[in-house]
């Protein structure tokens, strides 16, 4: 599972909705959120790129004063996160998507902006405040969008699960060309299969 060491490669390379579902590792055995606290899942969104660490301090200052905006950050968040991953197994398995999810996408691709937008950086654009006293809930809005993108565009039939025996449950995009990869890195979860395959298969010699 590329949970450490392929980290940076990840968010270099996946959807930022499906970076933001994998926030929670092992989903299938016993799952681990990577992005438990208001201030790590905070972190975690600077780290992807929506916001900068000035505008960071600024909100975690003001939650010292009003821990309540936190929780309810947090909560929202989380429910954001696991409507994504619902409408994004949907679509994996080609099931009916979840009324309650698709609500919850909704109601965040509604909300209001709230000084947030594009800016130069470099060759690149980014997400960054374009005036004091942003939200930290409004810091999920390109997220909601990046899984709309992905879910009604025509990566999502490349969208998939891992199938590590272990129960890793990271979503990935698979680019291959002959649309057969099964882990989400060959660098972990692969090379952990074929080599108990290799193992069984010299044990039964």
């Amino acid at each position: 599972m590329a949970q450490d060491s392929h980290l940076s490669e990840t968010f270099d390379r996946e959807e930022l909705g499906v970076r933001f579902v994998n926030t929670v590792a092992w989903r299938l055995r016993k799952p681990e959120d990577r992005a438990a606290s208001p201030e790590a899942m905070l972190i975690w969104l600077a780290d992807a790129g929506l916001t900068d660490r000035r505008t960071i301090a600024q909100i975690m200052a003001r939650w010292k004063k009003a821990p309540r905006e936190a929780r309810l950050f947090l909560k929202k968040a989380v429910q954001l996160r696991e409507a994504i991953y619902g409408l994004f197994l949907a679509r994996i398995k080609s099931q009916k998507a979840d009324p309650r999810a698709v609500v919850t996408l909704n109601s965040h691709l509604a909300a209001a902006w709230r000084n947030l937008g594009l800016a130069s950086s470099q060759a690149r654009l980014k997400w960054r405040p374009t005036s004091p006293g942003v939200s930290a809930e409004a810091l999920l809005k390109p997220i909601a969008w990046s899984a709309v993108g992905l879910l009604m565009g025509p990566r999502a039939q490349r969208l998939k699960q891992c199938q590590d025996e272990r129960g890793c449950g990271w979503l990935f995009i698979d680019e291959s060309r002959a649309q057969n990869r099964r882990w989400c890195s060959m660098g972990d979860c692969g090379n952990l299969a074929k080599s108990r395959r290799h193992y069984h298969r010299a044990s039964t010699k």
